[in-house]
């Protein structure tokens, strides 16, 4: 073992959001060894509130949060502030590095990462400042709140049109502002304006605010469109390029693992939104049970492969059995 390690955990999760503490808790109740290093910049941040998760619903993202790490921590889970900088796989099991060195270095027999992904938002200036306030993404997790009330969704191509198809079902005063073109086929432009949906294919200059709060999108040529509400037409990628060093294949924004959250790189497992983009919360804590639950498996198959006194048939039909 490398002298300068401090211990051995039997799992860090990387990512301490909902789907980084339920892998957590999940692990921890299995009476596995179990630290979460975690930067402290979660993806719903600026949001009022979390919706659609059931015994939860409109609860506050910090409130939620700070629930979720209590849980973990009353069963051992030990949650640390950093980010991590380094890992390297050694004598087969990976090695952790902080930036801050807190808990560090740490030696894992499994890496699960749970570090969501970002969003980057349409170059309008102005948008930014009301992200997670009047300006959103999601329409699962937001529509409601602004139904019946003029809506705007800025941005263009394939991700402003399924956002269009779903804020239909809650307002008939909608408007794309594509900030040039929109990127749409013609068929749906049709559909769009058939469906009393305004198009702006006008330049922006800027998304109008007053007393921090969403005011109008202002167009080059001075108009105004007033409302209520705006859903950017976001892309995602990768929070972090870890993944990526390790080995780990990455297609657009996600983490490639298999429906258990395992990757192609031995000992590394993604839950969560890193690994399925489009999941909201409620979404991330399940897939992170279903990792959390593949990982346990998994070591308790590595443990079974070090004892002696199974056969190959006994240690094939425990597999069987967990699975």
């Amino acid at each position: 073992m490398d002298p300068s390690v401090q211990r051995d955990v039997d799992v860090v999760v990387i990512g301490g959001g909902a789907a980084g503490l339920q892998a957590a808790l999940v692990l921890a109740r299995s009476r596995r060894s179990v630290v979460v290093v975690d930067a402290g910049a979660p993806r719903n941040a600026g949001a009022s509130a979390v919706h659609n998760l059931a015994g939860h619903e409109g609860i506050d993202p910090h409130e939620l949060l700070g629930r979720a790490r209590s849980d973990a921590r009353g069963y051992g889970a030990e949650i640390v502030t950093a980010s991590v900088t380094a890992a390297h796989r050694a004598d087969g099991r990976w090695l952790v590095r902080t930036e801050t060195g807190t808990a560090d270095p740490l030696r894992a027999r499994a890496l699960v990462f749970a570090t969501g992904v970002v969003e980057e938002l349409p170059e309008v200036p102005g948008l930014a400042d009301l992200w997670g306030g009047d300006v959103v993404s999601c329409p699962y997790c937001h529509g409601w709140e602004v139904r019946d009330q003029p809506v705007a969704v800025v941005g263009s191509g394939p991700r402003a049109w399924q956002q269009l198809l779903l804020l239909r079902r809650f307002t008939e005063d909608l408007a794309l502002v594509g900030n040039g073109p929109t990127g749409l086929e013609r068929g749906q432009l049709d559909h769009l304006r058939r469906t009393g949906v305004a198009v702006h294919e006008e330049p922006v200059d800027r998304v109008v605010s007053k007393g921090g709060r969403l005011y109008g999108i202002a167009f080059a040529n001075g108009a105004v469109l007033q409302r209520a509400a705006v859903f950017a037409a976001t892309t995602r990628r990768q929070a972090t390029e870890l993944p990526a060093t390790l080995g780990c294949e990455v297609s657009s924004a996600a983490i490639v693992a298999d429906d258990e959250g395992r990757t192609g790189v031995s000992g590394v497992w993604a839950a969560g939104s890193c690994a399925r983009p489009s999941l909201t919360v409620a979404g991330s804590v399940g897939h992170a049970t279903t990792t959390a639950i593949a990982v346990n498996n998994a070591l308790i198959m590595e443990e079974l492969e070090l004892a002696p006194e199974l056969e190959p048939q006994s240690q094939s039909q425990s597999q069987s059995q967990l699975r």
